[in-house]
């Protein structure tokens, strides 16, 4: 399992390097780059009892009892790419997170989104998640209300698992600013 955590930071870096070169020499001068802290909490649909002991297989924690409700922290990096005249532009994320601080452990979660916004606010979007679990595709749907430059969004995030049927539902906000 520690293998597969370091591996999948290094592609994460890996990437995420790339795509800064990629756009640092790209004729795409109108991207804007946005970064800001995120804060909520998720829902996994298990007993309570089948979540501790999912958590307990990690060897990480104590042998508490743990709730599949936990808070969320991270951070989220964005690349705006603007659609011709409009304010609506397509969304490429990255989301470093950390859920279950309240309860004493710590487990991270990365996940990288392709998406759209509306000009109004509206956005969607959805990638692949990576967490203790292994790997899903997320879905994201939400709002993003702009205060002079400072973006606020509020979204609902599923995380549908196929195999073993443990969906996770989370509620994200936080605020964006430019890196420009």
């Amino acid at each position: 399992m520690k293998n597969n955590i370091g591996k999948v930071c290094v592609c994460v870096m890996i990437f995420m390097a790339g795509a800064t070169i990629l756009f640092a020499e790209s004729p795409l001068e109108n991207i804007q780059w946005v970064f800001g802290p995120r804060v909520g909490f998720s829902y996994v649909f298990m007993e309570p009892d089948d979540y501790s002991a999912k958590i307990h297989e990690l060897n990480f924690f104590g042998e508490e009892e743990y709730i599949p409700f936990n808070s969320q922290f991270g951070f989220s990096l964005e690349q705006r790419i603007p659609l011709g005249t409009t304010k609506s532009h397509f969304v490429f994320q990255e989301v470093l997170s950390v859920g279950g601080i309240d309860q004493s452990i710590a487990i991270p979660t990365v996940a990288v989104l392709l998406g759209y916004r509306s000009q109004l606010g509206l956005e969607f979007g959805l990638g692949p998640v990576w967490s203790f679990d292994g790997f899903a595709v997320v879905y994201a749907a939400g709002w993003t209300f702009s205060f002079q430059g400072v973006y606020v969004p509020v979204n609902i995030i599923a995380v549908p698992d196929l195999s073993e049927g443990h969906h996770r539902v989370s509620f994200y906000t936080g605020f964006n600013f430019n890196l420009d």
